[in-house]
This record gives structure tokens, sequence and C-alpha cells, in this order.
């Protein structure tokens, strides 16, 4: 709820921030691309700031709820700063608390699924979550507009508001698994009591084995530390002791990140560069109004509701699986959208084909990629257990995931524009096929399950 409230507000006023510059502030013509340039700028700087701190935070505070509702209060600001601006500062203001929204839920938020799940199920988790992402990505800008149209200005921030109202609720009332445990942790120490009663002798032996176990793990963490001389100062023991290296450098310098990190980024690129050139080449190519421009991206987008399948399919075959696949997949799909250049019913219908195939991609795409995010961080940890303090590193590791999206985001559009003007739309769908290829070669090389899989 939190990923569609964010995404579905700031979809929703994309549409309508154009007139707000012209009709409520004031912002000359010529001047309208350079003012729509600096607010994207400073929704992207806030993300690419505030992702790694409230990560950081996260982490290193006893509750993900505290971050969380900051992230909400951010977002309530940023509306209703939208809703009454009347000065270019007070529109930048909320465009910034806009991005550290997002980077609350995107941080924070990912951290807490992965939390309450378990490693098991945060494939399918993340499924749902991209789900609420297509789906508030493609209703925010189609509702922001109709209402801005039909009902008027004041109608849009009235639901934007109660949103952020229903946001609140859930916020508040969320409980935290180790918050649940105080309440259950009663009834467990009564159970316990019971069983020294003698009416349960062997709840009294699992109990006595339990104990044995964890003084068995107590004497060899304790004969591990013993036994370590050579460990380097500062670094994270078998024994639970914490490094004096901050958890974020030790994710930056993982290969495993940087993997994540790098595919993320050329994720992003692909995905926003169909935001830039498609339109105008749609217009170019078809003479197609807007409406028939608005159509073609519903196939890029259908894919993302088979997400939760998604999701149950990278928890069984493994997410760099699915990675490779769908940057695979992308790298004849770049190739074929090349024969789209003529005004034909034929080029129409294969338009829609491929774009369709683009969409089922990078639907594989996202959801690995969040999904693996997670799985470096738990195989750190149970490699050097403590490494990360008693709240791990997975909201810091999100933070980075956060930070590259952003950023191929702010990339996509403008390497895909600088590439249809050199070399028009035959040139840029040729390089971005490249890049899927390269990215797909890369994952593969980076885990033997994949090799396996490619020479079976």
């Amino acid at each position: 709820m939190a990923v569609f409230t964010d995404i579905f507000i700031y979809g929703m006023i994309v549409p309508i921030l154009p007139e707000v510059l012209q009709t409520r502030v004031h912002v000359p013509v010529e001047e309208l691309q350079k003012w729509m340039s600096i607010m994207l700028a400073a929704f992207g700087g806030a993300i690419f700031v505030g992702s790694p701190i409230f990560g950081y935070f996260a982490d290193k505070g006893t509750s993900r709820q505290v971050p969380f509702i900051i992230g909400l209060l951010a977002l309530g600001g940023s509306t209703v700063m939208f809703w009454v601006a009347r000065t270019l500062t007070a529109l930048v203001v909320a465009r910034v608390l806009q991005g550290l929204s997002a980077a609350v839920v995107w941080t924070v938020g990912m951290a807490l699924v992965v939390d309450t799940v378990g490693q098991a199920q945060v494939g399918a988790a993340m499924g749902y979550i991209s789900m609420a992402m297509t789906v508030g990505t493609v209703f925010g800008p189609f509702i922001g507009g109709v209402v801005l149209s039909r009902i008027g200005y004041d109608a849009v921030f009235a639901i934007a508001i109660g949103l952020v109202a229903l946001d609140i609720i859930l916020r508040l009332f969320m409980i935290e698994q180790k918050t649940a445990l105080k309440w259950t942790q009663p009834e467990a120490e009564d159970e316990t009591a019971g069983l020294f009663d003698g009416s349960n002798q062997n709840h009294i032996t699992a109990y006595q084995t339990t104990e044995q176990v964890s003084s068995d793990n107590v004497s060899i963490d304790q004969r591990h530390s013993v036994s370590c001389p050579d460990e380097i100062p500062g670094e994270a023991a078998s024994s639970g002791k914490t490094s004096r290296v901050p958890p974020i450098l030790r994710l930056m310098y993982s290969p495993s990140v940087l993997l994540v990190v790098g595919a993320t980024v050329v994720d992003a690129i692909l995905w926003s560069s169909f935001d830039t050139v498609l339109p105008l080449h749609a217009m170019k190519t078809f003479n197609w109004s807007p409406f028939w421009i608005g159509i073609c991206f519903l196939p890029l987008f259908t894919p993302s509701f088979l997400s939760p399948q998604v999701g149950d399919a990278v928890d069984r075959c493994g997410a760099r699986t699915i990675a490779f696949l769908g940057f695979l997949l992308d790298l004849p799909t770049f190739f074929l959208l090349r024969l789209i250049t003529h005004d034909t019913t034929q080029d129409q219908v294969l338009l829609y084909v491929f774009l369709f195939i683009a969409g089922i991609a990078s639907t594989l795409q996202i959801v690995s990629l969040m999904t693996e995010v997670s799985i470096v961080v738990e195989r750190q940890e149970k490699e050097t257990p403590g490494l990360f303090g008693s709240q791990g590193g997975t909201a810091q590791a999100y933070g980075l995931y956060n930070v590259a999206w952003s950023g191929g985001q702010v990339l996509g559009p403008l390497i895909a524009g600088l590439l249809s003007d050199l070399g028009g739309w035959v040139t840029m769908v040729t390089i971005f096929g490249v890049m899927s290829g390269l990215t797909a070669m890369m994952i593969a090389f980076s885990d033997a399950k994949v090799l396996r899989w490619i020479r079976a």
C-alpha cells in the first residue's frame, strides 16, 4: 500500500505539473521545459541522497516503523505544498519531500518486507510490490489527468490526501515481527513453566535438548573466536561482534552487490527510455494522437500484473536465473524493434507485440533484482554473523538499490534522447539490445547455476 500510494501520487501530479507551473506560478512558456527538468532533478536528487541515509538509520535504529512514518510525513507535506504552492521554491521543496518519501518506501519498506515474510518467500512478496508499483504508475497519471479536466484542481489533491490518510492508519497500526514477539513471549513463558509439573515429559525433554543445543552453539562460538588469531582487526567474527567498517561500505565493495547495482542501472535505463523516445517515434512514424500514444504503453505495463507469479519462479529457480532470462529476452526484442519504421498496419501490430515482450523482460528483471538484494545480504550475514549489527544490513542494501534505480531513471531519458538525436530510432534500440546482452552475460558468468543451465 505504501508503494502504491507513493507511486500513485507521484504519477497523478505529473500531468498537472505543467498547468501548475503556468497558471499558478506563472512560468513563461519558453522556461517551462527548464523548470520541468529542475523538478525531475529535485526528485531524483532527494532519492539519491535520502536512500542510503534512511537505510543506515533504519538498520541502526530499533524500529522500522519510525523512519517509515517520517517518510509518510514527507509525502503528506509534499502533497499539501503542491496543493497550495504559489512559488517555484515551494514546488521544488515539494518535489524534494516527495523524493524523500520515495526513498523511505524503497529502502525501509523493502527491508520491512524481508523481515516479515522470510527469505524463502521474498520473491513472491517482491512480485506483489512490483504489481503495486505498476498499478500506481498506470492509474496515477490517468486519474490525475481525468479528474483535473472533468472535476477540478482541488479534487486531484482531495484524492491524494485521502490516500495519505489511509496510509497513515496502516503505518500507525503496523506491528513489526520483533514487536509481535513481545506480545507472544508471556504465553511462551507460561507454556514453559507448565512443562515442569511432570505432566508432559516429552516437552521437558525437548526443552532440555534446546538448552543443550544453545549451550553447544555458545561453545562453538567461543572456540571459533579463540582459534582465529589472524582475523583482521575491526572485522566481524562469528561470535556476533559488529564490524567497525560501516555496513554500507562493505556492501559497496561486495562484487555481488555491485553486480545487482549495475544490472539495476541498466534495467532502469531501458525502462525509462521508452518514456522519452517512444511517444515521439510513434507520432512521427504512425502520425498517432496523444490518445493512441498513451495506448501503446499498455503492452509495456500489462505483464507486470504477472509479477506475483514471477516472484514464485524467482523463489523456485533463483533470482539470478530469472534476471538472466529477463536481460536475455531483451536482446532480440530491441533488435526486432529496429523493424518498426514504416506506417503500416503490420508495423503497428508488431510494435504492440514487441512492447509486450519488453514488458515481460522488464518484469523478470525488476522482481528478480529486488529479491537478489536481500539474498546477497543474507549470504554475507550467514558467512559472518553480526557483520551488519543486530538489525542487519537489508535497509542499507535497498538504499543502494534505490540509488541505482533512480540514477538509471535519470540516465535513461538522457541516453535515449542523445542516441535518438545522433543516430535515430534504429541506433538507439540496437545499442540498448547490446547493453541487455552484455548484462545477461555478466549475470551468467557470476553464477555457476546459470552457466550449468546454459550448457544443459
